[in-house]
């Protein structure tokens, strides 16, 4: 019998991808993620976030950002955190508005990522001048800017009322801990912007657990090159490196069993969360700092359309 984090994500799937069209599959899987710790049954959660995701088709036209694609995953991590898209959208417009009046700097994806963490991890959009504060606080040199990582940590620390040099201390602290546990600054670095949203474990219990996790998946180079060595960081993090790795590799197994299939990569992306979730880490924003469902999401979707191009070139040129 599977784990009763794997049998919920399993409910949340089999809804989500009855229910989305063919081409949208790939996000439903991530839409699923995005509920996993909604307060409220699969179906209802299923149904509430495919309605929320038509009234954002609505309010977005075409061409808006997020895609239409992504539109789900939004919608589900809304329904999660018990908000509507009223708040995603007056709150994104609020980002806009700040940001042509301050002369800040232009937000990846129009600001949506930005939006979402903002408003699932209770923010309001009045608090658009001390999302700024933050993310001008945070932000990396412009040559090493993880831009969509620092502005979905710049909302979800907003909304926790955080004064921009207390999210810089949880940034610079969580790094800080991953280096001295000689996690490579590689993995380190963008680790860290997820973990500066929760505690971590001592620098000791870090090293032993990144130990055990890349033991766990060498000979599974699938699981290690979906999940990124910045992946093994966040989940050494939490310091139980053999209850992770269990966890790792039953999730990533139970994924790779499911239909329709779910791509290697994928699965692996899928398997970290839903390790986390069995290890009781899930942070405590939930959607806000579920960088699976905002940005994994993402990723996957431009590996999947990268790969189809490519196929197509080979195809064309042969």
């Amino acid at each position: 019998m599977d784990h009763p984090v794997i049998e919920r994500f399993k409910a949340l799937d089999h809804g989500f991808v009855e229910k989305a069209k063919r081409g949208d599959r790939l996000t439903a899987r991530f839409a699923a993620l995005s509920c996993l710790n909604a307060p409220i049954d699969p179906a209802e959660a299923v149904e509430r976030s495919f309605e929320l995701r038509d009234t954002l088709n609505q309010a977005l036209g075409a061409w808006r950002a997020p895609s239409r694609s992504m539109r789900l995953v939004f919608a589900a991590a809304l329904v999660s955190a018990g908000r509507s898209a009223e708040h995603f959208l007056d709150t994104r417009a609020a980002l806009q508005e700040r940001r042509r009046t301050r002369g800040s700097r232009a937000l990846s994806h129009g600001g949506a990522c930005a939006a979402l963490a903002l408003v699932a991890a209770g923010g309001q959009p009045h608090q658009a001048d001390q999302f700024y504060d933050i993310l001008n606080a945070i932000a990396g040199p412009w040559w090493r800017r993880d831009a969509t990582r620092e502005e979905v940590v710049a909302g979800a620390l907003t909304a926790m009322g955080d004064m921009p040099d207390e999210a810089l201390g949880r940034l610079l602290n969580a790094r800080q801990g991953l280096r001295d546990a000689h996690i490579p600054t590689s993995a380190a670095d963008p680790a860290a912007y997820e973990l500066a949203l929760g505690a971590q474990a001592p620098s000791g219990d870090i090293a032993a657990a990144w130990t055990a996790l890349n033991l766990a998946v060498r000979g599974r180079s699938a699981l290690k090159h979906g999940v990124g060595r910045a992946g093994l960081a966040i989940l050494s993090a939490q310091g139980d490196g053999q209850r992770g790795a269990d966890a790792l590799v039953r999730s990533f197994e139970a994924l790779r069993e499911m239909r329709p299939r779910v791509s290697a990569d994928v699965a692996a992306r899928l398997a970290l969360r839903l390790a986390q979730a069995q290890l009781g880490t899930t942070p405590r924003l939930g959607p806000a700092s579920d960088l699976a469902a905002i940005i994994s999401a993402q990723m996957a979707m431009i590996a999947a359309v990268t790969a189809a191009s490519t196929a197509t070139v080979a195809v064309t040129t042969s």
